[in-house]
């Protein structure tokens, strides 16, 4: 059984004024889990924020959600994202990433397409739950280099894979039980972020273990540390905690 304890949120634009490309599902009751999530709108080509918004409306639609169903949600998404192109010829590149976390009785179900991210949060440790679908992330994953050789270097946010009508959409899903994720007293921690958040939280990954065992302290430190460095990109998280017994 889980029980919900406390969920925080936030989405934001780099600058003022400016359009947000990222959309994201707060925590929302569907079927007998919870569900929860992120997609950020690739800012290079038109119809972005419209991508993003569809692919959160079609998993806000959702009465109910399985492993099996996975395949489905982002063929739906997909599906969705390649119409915009009838509302408007600019719209016809318009793509969009996402990630979204089910909360269930059993663990966790993840779909994740792009460089949003998953991570459970541990009493000392964030550990990232998703990998990101990134040309930096390709080149680690072929050997060619390792993470540190990457650190400074440019082109970590470049896509290879997202849901859009040109793109071979190559999606990750994903289930992972409980006892395989690190709980703090009892609770689990699970937080998505977009690139535009973990970006800076992957500078200094910690905070005290009072911060990293509550949702909300959680949340308002990231956003602080990002108000003082100033956003690089567009900027959204979602946090949940819930507590799993075996009633």
């Amino acid at each position: 059984m889980i029980q919900l304890i406390a969920t925080s949120s936030f989405s934001y634009p780099k600058e003022p004024g400016r359009v947000n490309e990222d959309s994201l599902l707060p925590p929302k009751i569907v079927g007998d889990g919870i569900l929860f999530a992120v997609a950020d709108g690739v800012g290079s080509y038109s119809g972005a924020s419209y991508a993003s918004s569809m692919a959160i409306a079609e998993l806000s639609a959702l009465t109910s959600l399985s492993f099996d169903a996975v395949p489905n949600v982002f063929a739906e998404v997909k599906r969705k994202v390649m119409s915009l192109a009838e509302v408007n010829d600019e719209f016809d590149k318009a793509a969009t990433t996402l990630t979204f976390c089910y909360v269930c009785d059993s663990g966790i179900i993840i779909g994740h397409i792009g460089d949003c991210r998953l991570y459970c949060i541990g009493e000392k440790k964030a550990y990232q739950l998703t990998k990101d679908d990134t040309r930096h992330q390709m080149l680690i994953d072929q050997n060619i280099f390792k993470p540190r050789d990457l650190k400074n270097k440019p082109g970590k946010n470049i896509l290879t894979t997202a849901i859009a009508s040109n793109v071979d959409m190559e999606y990750d899903c994903d289930f992972i039980p409980w006892k395989d994720l690190p709980g703090i007293n009892g609770l689990y921690h699970l937080c998505i972020m977009s690139d535009g958040v973990h970006n800076v939280w992957e500078k200094r990954p910690r905070f005290t273990s009072n911060t990293m065992s509550n949702s909300q302290k959680f949340s308002n430190g990231i956003l602080r540390r990002i108000e003082r460095a100033g956003p690089d990109d567009d900027f959204s998280l979602v946090s949940i905690m819930v507590r799993v017994t075996s009633d």
